[in-house]
């Protein structure tokens, strides 16, 4: 490296610099703005696509319990579907369908559970639905 002795710089390696144009000033402020509000854009569809998924677990997961409460509600020789709707009170999820199939002995109980979504995105459902199926059957292999 070379340096002029006048003005003690490096002569002749890298980039002269210039003064910045009077059009040219504030322009990396406008475009790291521009990068956050990007950063942040994508976080925020990235945390509702975590909430879907989140809700559509959880739902899932109360769907098999409200259904397994429901089965030992019927083989008590109680009311399947009124225990499911109690247990999905308790695991906030709501009841939209319960059938029970066969009779004391063999039988399965079917819940349809659903649940909304905090936040929605457009063109995303504002419910989650899980269904499970739960019940006592002999004889099978």
């Amino acid at each position: 490296m070379v340096v002029d002795e006048g003005t003690n710089r490096h002569v002749g390696c890298g980039r002269r610099s210039r003064p910045p144009r009077a059009g040219e000033r504030g322009v990396g402020t406008v475009l790291a703005v521009a990068i956050v509000m990007a950063l942040v854009t994508v976080a925020a569809i990235g945390l509702l696509g975590l909430t879907y998924a989140a809700t559509a677990r959880s739902v899932r997961q109360a769907a098999d319990l409200v259904a397994v409460s429901g089965a030992q509600a019927q083989a008590q020789g109680l009311d399947a579907c009124a225990e499911s709707r109690r247990v999905a009170a308790l695991n906030q999820v709501e009841v939209s369908g319960c059938e029970v199939t066969g009779d004391l002995i063999d039988f399965v109980v079917e819940v349809n559970v659903r649940r909304s979504v905090g936040w929605r995105l457009p063109g995303l459902p504002e419910r989650v639905a899980a269904v499970a199926y739960a019940g006592s059957v002999t004889g099978v292999p």
